[in-house]
């Protein structure tokens, strides 16, 4: 169950995704994005063959990612909670249905179960996941991937520095356990919410969705750097992170565990 307070924070949410429609479409375009850059391989690799694939894209935002994987074959819905973002969608993809759902309580009614369901860069903007991740469980077919990606909670959004007595650039973490809601200012402002690795592995077992890879990638920074020993630190320190999971089989799901296997 959504909790009151999370409710008012997801109204908030959306309505700052719709101001900042326009700025974000233009700097997230897709193949040439940086963020994508540092996934594209990976992600590409964990989707697989998605010709004739049932696949539902959750956070499709203005429908890029979407549109990837309809020309790759794949039979596609896209889902967002921005009206704004989603009336770009629909007017450049008028082939791939496009639905708006505020995600923080699930996903809306759906007619048919998934082979991929994606959500790209999606869920740090959620302010509650859970009952997203148990709805992805319930429409994923058996043997279907859940595909997440996310900033990296243990390195994402905390300052470097340069420490003289270790003669080395270095990243300070500070209460990383404690769930956050970060105002992050890019693409206009909007909310970022801070949850440890433990809460998403929590998630994914509650839901029984097995993780089959976790991805890492090297960083690109965003802009250009004079610094050759700065910039050797940020490419060793991943700013992203890929999940690719898997949901187990009915009779794999009904056996007891055993913790001598």
């Amino acid at each position: 169950m959504v909790s009151q307070g999370s409710t008012r924070q997801s109204v908030e949410d959306i309505q700052d995704w719709d101001n900042i429609a326009e700025t974000y479409m233009h700097q997230i375009s897709g193949a040439e994005d940086r963020i994508y850059e540092q996934f594209k391989v990976v992600m590409w690799e964990s989707l697989g063959n998605l010709n004739g694939q049932e696949v539902l894209d959750v956070g499709c935002g203005h429908g890029w990612f979407s549109q990837a994987m309809f020309e790759a074959g794949a039979h596609v819905i896209g889902i967002d909670g921005s009206n704004n973002l989603l009336a770009h969608a629909r007017s450049n993809n008028p082939d791939i249905d496009f639905i708006q759902h505020e995600l923080a309580s699930g996903l809306p009614p759906l007619d048919r179960s998934f082979d991929r369901i994606i959500a790209y860069m999606v869920l740090m903007d959620i302010p509650e996941i859970g009952p997203l991740v148990t709805a992805v469980r319930e429409v994923l077919k058996p043997g279907g991937r859940f595909i997440f990606t996310i900033p990296h909670p243990c390195f994402f959004n905390y300052k470097a520095r340069y420490d003289k007595e270790a003669a080395q650039w270095i990243k300070g973490v500070h209460g990383y356990l404690t769930q956050e809601v970060w105002r992050i200012e890019g693409f206009g402002g909007h909310n970022h919410y801070h949850r440890s690795l433990t809460y998403y592995f929590d998630q994914l077992r509650m839901n029984q969705l097995v993780v089959t890879r976790f991805y890492e990638p090297t960083h690109i920074p965003g802009t250009r750097l004079e610094d050759e020993e700065f910039v050797a630190f940020c490419r060793n320190i991943p700013i992203f992170l890929l999940f690719e999971t898997q949901r187990l089989s009915d009779e794999s799901n009904n056996r007891p565990p055993n913790h001598s296997e």
